[in-house]
């Protein structure tokens, strides 16, 4: 399903409790430029980010291998470079209570930035510590 604003995501947690985010066209374009003739890839593109009703997990180096509970997310905040936005999450991590790590988020998903970010936020505000 591809979800666009923050009402369809919060349906699909609710109903589904996980909702999977992948990249959008253009991104899955300038991966697999083939595409463009009619090539398709034998298997369907991986999740970028998953939201559930356990935290986030992302696709990225450096992510936790099994998500990251909500109740270690510290801030989330859209950081703006020249015309694109990037959604960065502070976490705490288990071998370093004290101390925060930042982690951005994999960009040109099919939810804008924006949208995304205000979302996670929310469902912080219930599910974690509130901000």
């Amino acid at each position: 399903m591809e979800t666009t604003t923050i009402d369809a995501l919060s349906a699909e947690l609710a109903r589904d409790g996980e909702v999977t985010i992948g990249f959008n066209r253009t991104k899955q374009f300038l991966r697999n430029p083939a595409g463009l003739f009619g090539w398709r890839r034998s298997s369907p593109p991986a999740p970028q980010l998953i939201v559930s009703d356990f935290g986030l997990w992302a696709a990225i180096d450096g992510f936790p291998e099994g998500g990251v509970p909500w109740a270690r997310i510290l801030e989330v905040h859209i950081t703006k470079v020249n015309v694109s936005s990037y959604i960065d999450v502070s976490i705490r991590t288990p071998d370093t209570p004290d101390r925060r790590r930042t982690l951005r988020l994999p960009h040109m998903l099919t939810v804008h930035p924006e949208d995304l970010a205000k979302w996670i936020v929310m469902e912080l505000m219930e599910r974690g510590n509130p901000i």
